[in-house]
């Protein structure tokens, strides 16, 4: 097995041997022989090749195939390739690319291997697909990568999601979500000023996500503009998963899609769906009422799920003529968490109103706990409501109250939504792992097909931490020390012999590659 020896001279100077080891068969033996291929390069670390007698003109080891000088040797990181290789074939990623772009899937791979290890801004690719082996051999200018974005159409884009979603058909659910992703530029219809989920002051463009709730893998997403709100987007959200995907739809949510009509819709459509009930309506607080009157707190109601303790009732109501189930759901200690944290609020709006320094976004806050009153003599008197405080206490902190037309038992249906957690996780790594915080884009074309990148790179981010989760290395490893550790795997290729030989491999890489099975 051929590999690379560095060896110091005493001058300093490190030189880099093929080293080729054998089976000596008269001294039943291994040994070695070495060639001199280069020595180390102290700045750039490349292996540069020894300059021959009278030659004054060599070039240095570079990191590109092709199109430059000869070179007696040639280094490139090969680590990422061949993690995220062999994740893409395993989970039929590259099938499902190659079928919807069968003339660009390898420099839309090579984009998202590069978002994946980097983490930065596209513009940075030209260098990096330069120095490593990725699915695109050519050189991957901003100009390509620009005329790209605009080729990945929203009709491509659907071609992937019916392959995609077809080759993850073994979840029962589908987790929905939306999130906000901030943007610089102007131009762009799709960018507006909204309820910004990150509390940025910036312009935005909201993205919807769909996952599967139990493999956790991103399935769907979508372009929307930034003042929209997610109760207005389910109907055509549910619309085009039926487009791409004839399997019945069974979706979880959390609060931001309650409304009527949403759910209305969801009947209508026969779409089997769970839902969290926000405390601002009717139905959350009758069910935490009738939940107490039928002593919810009862050691019979007594579950755990998930190692957390939670009481829980459940009970058939009707939903415009239909059946449903409303489940409700005491945990004491979020209760004393969440009491703790509005309490805190409480004070830091007290404050605000003393003051007379108030925050907008406190505003329902203050109409609700407090009683302000202005008096010429006295001027101006701040007073808690008690009793709005107490009501809150009472019938919202540590409670959960969803509906559902599908999960009949309390407990199941619990675990579905709390696995639902996958979705806020996927993106959280896709604003703070995966260069997706702010937006520099202007075309609402280019920057779909952006997005599409960041979707396809969160893939191979999620499947990397499942396999690290699934093995208990997250204890000790996490996604960007395993990349990191994979970037510093290299090959080289020596001028005039066939085949390449690789650096010497650490130890965790060569855990990594067990775990994963790369060959």
């Amino acid at each position: 097995m051929a590999s690379v020896v560095y060896i110091k001279n005493k001058n300093g100077k490190i030189y880099a041997y093929e080293n080729v080891s054998y089976w000596d068969k008269e001294s039943k033996i291994t040994r070695h022989k070495r060639k001199c291929v280069g020595h180390l390069d102290p700045i750039t670390k490349e292996i540069k090749p020894n300059r021959k007698k009278g030659d004054i003109n060599t070039a240095p080891c570079g990191a590109v195939f092709k199109n430059r000088a000869k070179r007696a040797c040639i280094v490139k990181s090969d680590g990422i390739s061949l993690l995220l290789d062999q994740i893409s074939n395993e989970i039929g990623l590259t099938k499902a690319i190659k079928k919807a772009f069968p003339e660009d899937w390898c420099q839309i791979m090579t984009c998202a291997y590069f978002l994946v290890s980097e983490g930065n801004a596209l513009r940075y690719i030209e260098k990096w697909a330069d120095d490593n082996i990725s699915p695109y051999t050519d050189t991957l200018s901003s100009q390509r990568v620009s005329e790209l974005l605009k080729r990945i159409t929203r009709n491509r884009q659907l071609d992937f999601f019916s392959e995609w979603i077809n080759a993850n058909r073994n979840d029962e659910y589908y987790a929905l979500d939306i999130t906000s992703v901030s943007s610089y530029s102007e131009q762009n219809e799709f960018v507006r000023y909204g309820y910004n989920r990150d509390k940025e002051k910036l312009p935005q463009i909201n993205m919807l996500l769909v996952s599967g709730e139990e493999s956790k893998m991103p399935l769907y997403f979508k372009l929307l503009p930034g003042s929209i709100k997610d109760v207005s987007t389910l109907r055509e959200t549910l619309d085009t998963l039926e487009l791409v995907d004839t399997k019945p739809l069974h979706l979880v949510m959390d609060k931001g899609f309650y409304k009527q009509v949403n759910i209305d819709a969801l009947y209508e459509m026969r779409t089997k769906f769970m839902i969290a009930v926000p405390f601002t309506t009717i139905l959350a607080n009758e069910q935490v009422q009738k939940a107490r009157a039928q002593d919810i707190k009862s050691h019979h109601n007594y579950r755990v799920v998930f190692e957390d303790e939670v009481f829980v009732n459940s009970c058939l109501i009707n939903w415009n003529g239909h059946r449903c189930y409303a489940h409700v759901y005491y945990d004491s200690l979020k209760a004393e968490i969440e009491y703790k944290k509005f309490n805190r609020l409480l004070y830091e709006c007290h404050q605000e109103l003393v003051s007379g320094v108030t925050i907008d976004s406190h505003k329902k806050f203050y109409k609700q706990f407090f009683q302000v009153k202005e008096t010429p003599k006295r001027g101006r008197k701040v007073a808690y409501n008690q009793s709005a405080i107490e009501e809150y206490k009472n019938n919202t902190t540590g409670w959960l109250v969803m509906i559902t037309n599908d999960v009949k038992d309390p407990v199941k249906a619990l675990e579905i939504y709390r696995r639902k957690d996958s979705v806020e996780k996927a993106f959280d790594d896709l604003k703070n792992e995966l260069d997706c915080k702010r937006l520099r884009i202007h075309s609402s074309k280019a920057m779909d097909g952006r997005l599409f990148l960041q979707f396809i790179a969160l893939i191979l981010t999620i499947k990397i931490r499942l396999t690290l989760n699934d093995a208990g290395w997250l204890k000790k490893y996490d996604t960007q020390q395993i990349i990191n550790e994979m970037k510093s795997l290299r090959v080289v290729a020596v001028e005039g012999k066939k085949g390449t030989i690789r650096s010497v491999i650490t130890a965790l890489q060569e855990k990594i590659i067990a775990l994963f099975g790369l060959q």
